[in-house]
């Protein structure tokens, strides 16, 4: 049954593949508590209460909210197609509440730090360390999440316009600055005899999501004092440093790949706090 809900995801919804593994990964866990702590197969008997239990379990093993929410999100959307398949099915997560989560402002990196992460003498002088300098200076100056880095292929460069496949399957054009094509020219010579994909391992496999989050947090590491050192860290700094140079917010939105204008909102909100920021910690009457 759960192949089947993926396949439709896949095909029908046109999910990412990422996003169907989520899926596959958070249904699949509901669907073995339920199995081994409620002696339910395939979840299909369970009420509001038996999801309810399940989320007292997550809380009471260490799971965060965020990930307790993604995970009732997911089964949320598994009874619907259970339910649209057969209406004497009820959803036994419609109705449980979403647990309360911080709010949380990632900080973006100051140009100083852009700087120091992206100088070539933080990288060793080999294919692999200008492969990861070039994976940097394309997940800041161009602001793709990490599965849209990875997806990308050399037929995705156009001139001087990148054709990007996101979220849904939806494709945008982002304009590219002539520094990110000098480096993917050469960058291109080295690696296009490997793999079709821009980004791989020295072998040509695809890079592992992981394997990329690590790449990404040794440097921030080096070069920055922030807390958020993974892939998004430089997506926002994108977002964040076209909005405080005065770019206009459906631009941003439209580069991001944002389905709606509410999720480009957080960087001004971001931008604000950042602001606040630095103006308590440099204003004499602040320190």
């Amino acid at each position: 049954m759960l192949e089947h809900f993926l396949d439709y995801l896949r095909w029908e919804r046109r999910r990412s593949e990422a996003t169907v593994t989520a899926y596959a990964a958070d249904v699949g866990q509901w669907i073995t508590y339920a199995e081994h702590a409620l002696g339910m197969p395939q979840a299909q008997g369970a009420n509001r209460a038996h999801v309810r239990s399940w989320v007292t379990d997550l809380v009471q093993t260490g799971t965060n909210a965020r990930s307790v929410n993604r995970k009732l999100s997911a089964i949320r959307t598994y009874y619907q197609w259970l339910v649209a398949r057969d209406p004497d099915v009820v959803n036994p997560a419609q109705g449980v509440p979403l647990l309360r989560t911080p709010s949380r402002v990632v900080r973006a990196l100051t140009a100083t730090e852009v700087e120091a992460l992206l100088d070539p003498t933080a990288f060793d002088d080999d294919a692999v360390g200008r492969r990861d300098q070039f994976l940097l200076l394309t997940l800041y100056s161009v602001g793709l999440r990490r599965s849209e880095l990875l997806s990308l292929t050399y037929a995705n460069v156009q001139g001087s316009m990148l054709r990007v496949v996101g979220k849904g399957n939806k494709e945008r054009e982002i304009p590219l600055l002539p520094e990110w094509l000098a480096v993917y020219e050469r960058h291109k010579a080295e690696w296009q005899g490997v793999s079709g994909r821009i980004f791989c391992s020295p072998s040509g496999k695809m890079l592992d999501p992981r394997s990329v989050y690590s790449v990404v947090k040794s440097y921030l590491q080096r070069a920055s004092s922030s807390e958020h050192l993974g892939p998004h860290a430089l997506r926002h700094t994108f977002a964040t440093h076209l909005l405080d140079l005065g770019a206009d917010l459906t631009v941003i939105r439209e580069l991001l790949g944002h389905a709606n204008l509410s999720a480009t909102q957080v960087y001004t909100h971001a931008s604000v706090e950042q602001l606040k920021t630095v103006y308590q910690r440099a204003h004499p009457r602040g320190r």
